[in-house]
């Protein structure tokens, strides 16, 4: 490795999994660089100059693991809250989408449902046409039975 590393910020490494980041832990970061970029305006505000290299790390020594824990969770705290006004804000179309969905689904569904079972219904006439079985005697004979013990 290089010296290059050094000029890293490790404060990244400390909030967000840079392998698998997730939203929350940008957004903690993104809080994380409005706080530093805060305390650099202020300092130059104050001392007329930028912060050197050693205020700068001293800035970043200062991030406590409990206050990286804060910044997580409110990192968090913004993301679900953010998520949930999406959510509410969509909630009425959601609802009538998904229920429009669901109509259009279970019809579409009866409709071939009904249409393979014809098919098989037809199927078996035809079967049973080229096999010899007479099945309009067969219904006949059934019905017949069927009348006579209703009687």
């Amino acid at each position: 490795m290089t010296d290059n590393n050094n000029h890293f910020n490790p404060i990244f490494d400390k909030l967000v999994n840079a392998e698998h980041p997730q939203v929350a832990e940008m957004v903690a970061y993104c809080l994380y660089k409005i706080r530093k970029r805060e305390w650099a305006t202020d300092f130059f505000a104050k001392n007329g100059r930028k912060p050197n290299d050693e205020e700068l790390a001293a800035y970043v020594a200062m991030w406590t693991p409990s206050l990286i824990e804060g910044t997580r969770q409110q990192a968090t705290g913004i993301v679900n809250s953010f998520a949930a006004s999406v959510l509410d804000e969509n909630a009425p179309k959601i609802r009538e989408d998904a229920l429009r969905g669901t109509f259009l689904r279970a019809v579409s569904t009866s409709i071939v449902a009904s249409f393979f079972y014809t098919l098989l219904l037809i199927g078996v006439v035809i079967v049973g046409q080229i096999a010899g079985v007479d099945i309009a005697s067969i219904w006949s004979a059934i019905s017949g039975v069927a009348s006579k013990t209703g009687q």
